[in-house]
């Protein structure tokens, strides 16, 4: 994207304007755009010459000819009206001012800066096809990226911007890759490049999906990242995959299994002996597994409260993490969210119900985030068909207390076709963020506690809109709210932060020292992986907000 500046007389404005409109149409520049400053008869234009190959290079070389000639001998203009000249009008300073203006403007760069360090080439350059040359070239790559002018401004809000690349930074690679593999140059580089990209690329990306919010053109780098994971995969990976999904019921129960026995071996040989039990694992069946010793703080939630399905208000759908973990990190002495929730909404006389065939579904995340595509449809497809029935053709809403899950099930329409794609449309999926806030909250009497308290509202939770909300009951139910000033993705993403967990502590380490940096009587967020990430990060037991409802209408 190239923007320019000229100015002309005001009196002849529209003329100009038409002109240029002639020379963009003349040069095959259909999308350029003119705007500008019209009371200083000051305009800018934009177009999007392509420098990938000759032709398109000696075109855009005809249209800055033409514009030059247009704007100074036509109009007695100004090549640059507001900003200043760069290496795209260096080359025609000398024609828009004259040779002794010029040689005077060549004379002081020379005095104030004679070994020419300062912006060489810029404003001051003999080459009269310096615009020309060095423009990197953007070979296209994939659809999900191409349309990216590496602006930068996904940057902030990565968490992995800290550790390895950022969006950007990926989009970069994977172009000079392009460009290396087709030039044939510099192959050492590209082995190089290649080597670290599923480090510094794959394996450290949270896809969180943040990028997109801060892309001017909605980029989701995520969506790339998912699909060169998925082109990985080996077929025996893949079998696995399938596997899992088939009989994600029995993993969920090997799960609990496996929590009980890491506690139990932490208690009898210290926690040196869950780590060494996890080597010998993954050294067993050549697979990384996660730390679970990272995830000692939850204890297993055994088994599922028994509700009601006679006259349910709402389904509640428990997320699979909340069926195999129970009470919150480092609160042990805690009841299990399903038992908090169930609580809560039973004190506001609304009674939710728990299918007792639940196990086993899953909104397929897990599985997508990795680039399992096929398990992701399968599961995701086969949960829709569940919910369709427990909701009672929608006519029930479906609660789930994991906001990543929600935002999962909630934005999944594009992998949808048929009539699951019709039985999603009329399903009603509530985040707990917004079935305590809209639902609960109205019908209950909250006493504010005299606590002070930190928020957490997760990646999901924002993409929502639910962050006014989390904010909102957690106002309603204690003395003093605060969401860091240095609020981050906590690069927990799912399992990244037992598989990875130098991206967990560099996505949280701004947000955790602010945290610490003074006391807080409570921790609250929506999800329960993103309240292990900052738990971890912080020592703090950052737990569901359903608890600080709890507690707050106890006495009523």
């Amino acid at each position: 994207m190239v923007i320019e500046d000229i100015a002309v007389p005001v009196a002849r404005l529209a003329d100009a304007v038409g002109d240029l409109q002639g020379l963009f149409s003349r040069h095959g520049y259909a999308e350029a755009v003119i705007f500008g400053h019209a009371k200083d008869g000051n305009l800018h234009f934009v177009v999007t010459p392509s420098f990938n190959d000759q032709d398109s290079a000696r075109r855009y070389q005809r249209l800055m000819d033409d514009v030059v000639s247009l704007v100074v001998d036509k109009y007695d203009g100004a090549l640059k009206a507001e900003h200043g000249a760069g290496r795209n009008m260096a080359p025609f300073v000398e024609r828009e001012w004259g040779s002794s203006a010029y040689g005077i403007m060549r004379e002081l760069k020379h005095l104030l800066d004679p070994d020419g360090l300062l912006n060489p080439g810029v404003i001051i350059n003999a080459d009269p096809h310096a615009h020309l040359r060095d423009v990197k070239r953007l070979p296209r790559i994939e659809s999900e990226v191409d349309r990216c002018i590496e602006c930068g401004y996904c940057e902030p809000v990565c968490p992995s911007r800290r550790l390895t690349t950022t969006p950007r930074q990926r989009i970069v690679v994977r172009r000079e890759v392009a460009r290396l593999t087709e030039s044939g140059a510099d192959p050492a580089m590209l082995r190089a490049l290649n080597a670290s990209f599923a480090y510094d690329a794959l394996d450290t990306c949270a896809t969180d999906g943040l990028c997109a919010r801060a892309c001017p053109v909605d980029i989701d780098t995520g969506a790339l990242v998912k699909r060169l994971r998925a082109q990985t995969h080996t077929a025996p990976a893949l079998a696995r995959a399938d596997w899992v999904r088939t009989h994600f019921a029995v993993l969920e129960r090997l799960l609990r299994i496996g929590l009980r026995l890491g506690h139990l071996a932490t208690k009898i040989a210290g926690p040196g002996a869950l780590v060494a039990l996890t080597k010998v694992s993954e050294w067993l069946l050549r697979v990384r597994l996660p730390k679970w010793n990272r995830a000692m703080p939850y204890a297993s939630l055994g088994k599922l409260p028994i509700t009601s399905p006679q006259t349910p208000q709402a389904v509640y759908f428990p997320a699979c993490l909340s069926r195999v973990m129970g009470r919150p990190p480092l609160v042990p002495t805690e009841p299990a969210l399903t038992e908090t929730l169930l609580t809560i909404s039973r004190r506001a006389g609304v009674e939710l119900w728990i299918p007792d065939d639940c196990a086993g579904h899953c909104c397929g995340m897990p599985f997508g985030s990795k680039g399992y595509t096929g398990a992701y449809h399968a599961m995701l497809r086969r949960t829709i068909e569940r919910m369709w029935h427990w909701s009672r053709a929608g006519a029930l809403p479906i609660v789930i207390d994991a906001s990543s899950c929600a935002y999962t099930l909630r934005s999944c329409a594009h992998d949808l076709d048929g009539l699951d794609l019709d039985r999603w449309r009329g399903l009603k999926i509530l985040d707990s963020v917004e079935f305590i806030c809209d639902v609960l909250l109205p019908r209950l009497k909250p006493v504010p506690c005299a606590l002070a308290v930190v928020l957490h509202p997760n990646c999901a939770c924002r993409k929502l809109g639910g962050q006014e909300k989390l904010i909102a009951i957690a106002r309603t139910c204690a003395r003093e709210v605060v969401v860091p000033a240095n609020l981050d993705c906590c690069g927990f993403a799912g399992d990244r932060g037992l598989l990875i967990p130098e991206l967990a502590a560099a996505a949280t380490e701004k947000e955790a020292a602010e945290v610490n940096a003074r006391g807080y009587d409570g921790y609250y967020s929506s999800n329960l992986t993103c309240e292990m990430g900052v738990s971890l990060a912080t020592g703090k037991p950052y737990r569901s907000i359903a608890y600080l409802v709890e507690e707050a209408t106890r006495a009523t």
